[in-house]
């Protein structure tokens, strides 16, 4: 485990601290729709911890969109739960056009709590955005792609401190105990904040991992985002061949028609015969990398995973200089 400087120390405190945190202004989204327990069960915690909450999502499944936007395209918002502080962005009507059809992506999601909701509610920008918790863990390079991590960085760029948060899997049962960790991470949080001062330092955000096996697992670790997802994204020709596919198709037949797990799967292979698209391999030939302080590795030992984050893409400073170094003929 790292030696933990100062932020690391108050965010891997285990002790309780006493007293109420006081209220923070958050705005919830993330990038499986405002219908997943996971979601429903943060808005409940965080407002049972004494913050106020807005909560804006897609309406839709949005899983792996990034930083995808439809841009200077009119987007339907969801009003109908205002009343509880809960939105939700983008078209569901699939009768639509394809080019009149317009997905409430994460990050249109994100803007629309911060722009519009938060200010009609608290009149300024939320003091926290949280993405999450996604349904299935964001780590390592698959970060790039993510829709829980697309929400949070455009927090982050606006300067507002936020969190992005991903369980192991949808399951309600973990739910509260997923949020549970959070609530205690943003008091924790809290009661290190000096007077005046935002949540965290400016620019900065954290990723959050919670391991499958929540109910025992080994303790939070602050690590290194690293590039270890322990997958890898991969298009396959044929779905209807692949397991990955298969078994995530089945399962939403199972929950949605309530079918036993063989006819699911028999269900799912038909939809997918013979049709392309993006799968997950977990092959042994990924490459990944093996510190101890990298979250899929920590991850997979069995912790929950703290990991600074930025919205910055520029390469290290050794990078560039090596870079410039080999293009100096090419650059003044």
């Amino acid at each position: 485990m790292l030696k933990p400087n100062m932020l690391a120390a108050c965010i891997l405190a285990s002790a309780v601290v006493s007293g109420q945190a006081s209220a923070l202004n958050i705005v919830l989204t993330n990038d499986d729709s405002w219908h997943t327990a996971n979601i429903q069960v943060m808005f409940s915690a965080l407002k049972a911890a004494g913050h106020n909450v807005i909560m804006s999502a897609p309406c839709t499944g949005q899983s792996g969109k990034g930083g995808a936007v439809s841009f200077l395209k009119p987007v339907k918002v969801d009003n109908t739960k205002a009343t509880e502080n809960q939105y939700c962005v983008g078209d569901t009507d699939t009768t639509k056009p394809f080019a009149s059809y317009v997905e409430g992506t994460p990050i249109m999601a994100a803007l629309q709590g911060i722009d519009i909701a938060a200010h009609a509610t608290w009149g300024k920008a939320p003091d926290l955005l949280i993405s999450g918790p996604n349904e299935g863990n964001n780590l390592g390079y698959l970060n790039n792609s993510s829709g829980t991590l697309g929400a949070a960085m455009i927090a982050i760029i606006r300067g507002i401190p936020a969190i992005a948060v991903s369980a192991a899997d949808g399951d309600a049962e973990k739910a509260p105990k997923v949020a549970q960790i959070i609530v205690d991470l943003i008091q924790t949080l809290e009661s290190e904040r000096q007077a005046n001062q935002p949540l965290l330092p400016p620019f900065m955000g954290l990723n959050v991992n919670t391991p499958a096996d929540i109910d025992n697992h080994r303790g939070i670790k602050f690590t290194q985002v690293g590039w270890n997802s322990g997958l890898d994204v991969v298009f396959r020709k044929n779905l209807g061949q692949d397991p990955s596919a298969i078994g995530y198709v089945a399962q939403g037949i199972m929950a949605a028609k309530g079918v036993d797990k063989a006819t699911a799967e028999q269900m799912a292979i038909q939809m997918l015969m013979d049709r392309s698209g993006i799968s997950i391999s977990r092959g042994e030939d990924l490459v990944k990398d093996n510190a101890d302080d990298s979250e899929g590795v920590a991850l997979y030992q069995g912790y929950v995973t703290i990991s600074t984050i930025d919205a910055q893409i520029q390469a290290s400073q050794a990078k560039a200089a090596l870079t410039q170094l080999k293009l100096h003929k090419l650059t003044q």
